[in-house]
């Protein structure tokens, strides 16, 4: 039976690619490391500093928090998820400590939205749903608690921009 070109390409390109792979593994051993290892601050440092600019990007950090606080359960979600992730990837950096107490009062202020009940549906019962930010005994505290989250917010993306 006769090869065709195109199989004959085909069966090379599948021999070959395995010696290719043999050949560059033979050679990972060759260049080393120069030196102690240093703290790296990466891909993930990286990542958490694209995650704060989606977070100051959301309504809620953009809009007048005593309107827009009612509709920020998810978005404080994400803050209280952030800043466990901040934390931990950012241990043993130079600003740990500015890091840790900033996360710290950022979760601090979700855990007060999240105990008044800040969030759609649960805010200020019965008074005035129209617009419910405005109204009721939530209102200031509510607003105050994310008034602190978006600070807080912000220090953060500070504090990362110095890392990375």
């Amino acid at each position: 039976m006769a090869c065709s070109t195109l199989e004959v390409v085909v069966n090379l390109r599948v021999l070959l690619v395995p010696v290719v792979l043999l050949a560059v593994a033979g050679c990972s051993h060759e260049a080393g490391p120069s030196g102690p290892p240093v703290a790296k601050f990466g891909p993930r440092v990286q990542d958490l500093t694209v995650k704060v600019s989606a977070l100051q990007a959301d309504q809620c950090q953009t809009v007048s928090p005593a309107t827009v606080y009612p509709e920020c359960e998810r978005y404080t979600t994400e803050v209280a998820n952030f800043g466990n992730s901040v934390t931990s990837e950012t241990a043993g950096a130079k600003q740990t400590d500015a890091i840790k107490a900033t996360v710290d009062k950022m979760q601090a202020a979700v855990a007060d939205y999240e105990k008044r009940q800040c969030g759609v549906g649960t805010q200020n019962p019965g008074v005035n749903n129209a617009n419910p930010a405005t109204n009721g005994p939530n209102a200031g505290p509510c607003a105050a608690a994310l008034t602190t989250i978006r600070e807080q917010v912000d220090a953060v993306g500070k504090l990362l921009s110095q890392i990375s």
